[in-house]
């Protein structure tokens, strides 16, 4: 077959078919971002520790009277995140996490800018983005809570326990920033809470049943485009709290990716979604090549 005729037999995939989930996604934290910049902006709910003053729906209320709200706001986002948790797992890091999203991009610039092979230029410049993005990232949600005037006023009494806190905070959220999506799979309190809270994910990502591993090839794109570090192939058999189904944001990369090699190739996608996990034989589970049906 010729190159032409082969390019007739396998169209080019579009890119929303092989980039979904990842455009889905962005979409769903920017939104999430522009909402915790807007809200407080437009003072739709925002908390002044600073001027001992909140605002609601754009009324000025006292700073007790506006924590109400704001506590009753948390404790149902609260709940929300348990019911998501119940129903699909780690959806919350997936798909809403602001942090994991600043996690996941930093991620990124990590990879490109500070590994071995890096000089020290572009560590030192790594090192400066990383605290770029956390001072960005803190003073979105210090808008939240105090005019961010206050950083700029000495004679304001909250003046010094404010940008003792800010400084405290910055320092957290810097090493989050700075070690990119290792925060999330290691220290993330939220993370770690949805790990082993009961979970029945509806919708899990694995190896259509109809492949084996030996089906697979030596790509390991899937693998090696997990923010998570896990083999997705294989994830959802697995007992285990790190490498696990436990620890699967449910973000879907892998699926994107097995598209972006297999359709290219004229392949079906080894990748799906699936609401009941057939039986796998423990050589699948440990890893181990089989032969193909």
């Amino acid at each position: 077959m010729s190159s032409a005729q082969a390019a007739q037999a396998c169209p080019k995939p579009s890119y929303w078919e092989t980039h979904k989930f990842t455009i889905l996604r962005n979409i769903m934290y920017i939104t999430v971002i522009l909402a915790l910049i807007i809200i407080p902006e437009l003072k739709i709910a925002k908390i002044d520790i600073a001027h001992n003053e909140s605002w609601i729906f754009g009324k000025r209320v006292s700073l007790q009277d506006g924590l109400g709200p704001v506590i009753f706001a948390a404790g149902f986002f609260a709940i929300l995140v348990i019911v998501m948790n119940l129903v699909n797992g780690r959806v919350f890091c997936g798909w809403i996490c602001p942090g994991g999203w600043v996690a996941e991009l930093t991620e990124k610039l990590r990879r490109k800018f500070y590994n071995p092979l890096s000089s020290a230029g572009s560590k030192f410049l790594y090192y400066i983005l990383s605290l770029i993005v956390a001072v960005l990232f803190t003073l979105l949600f210090f808008n939240w809570v105090t005019d961010l005037r206050v950083f700029f006023y000495k004679t304001n009494p909250s003046f010094l326990w404010m940008w003792a806190t800010f400084l405290g905070a910055l320092g957290i959220i810097y090493f989050e920033v700075f070690i990119g999506k290792r925060w999330c799979r290691t220290f993330c309190p939220t993370g770690i809470y949805q790990k082993i809270t009961p979970y029945h994910h509806k919708f899990k990502p694995t190896m259509d049943p109809k492949f084996n591993l030996a089906d697979c090839g030596t790509c390991k794109e899937c693998i090696k485009n997990c923010p998570m570090a896990l083999d997705p192939r294989r994830m959802a058999y697995i007992n285990d709290f790190y490498k696990g189904i436990q620890a699967c944001i449910v973000c879907g990369n892998c699926v994107d990716t097995c598209k972006q090699v297999r359709l290219t190739e004229c392949k079906d996608p080894l990748m799906v979604w699936v609401q009941q996990l057939p039986e796998r034989d423990a050589d699948f589970i440990s890893g181990k090549i089989h032969k193909s049906h």
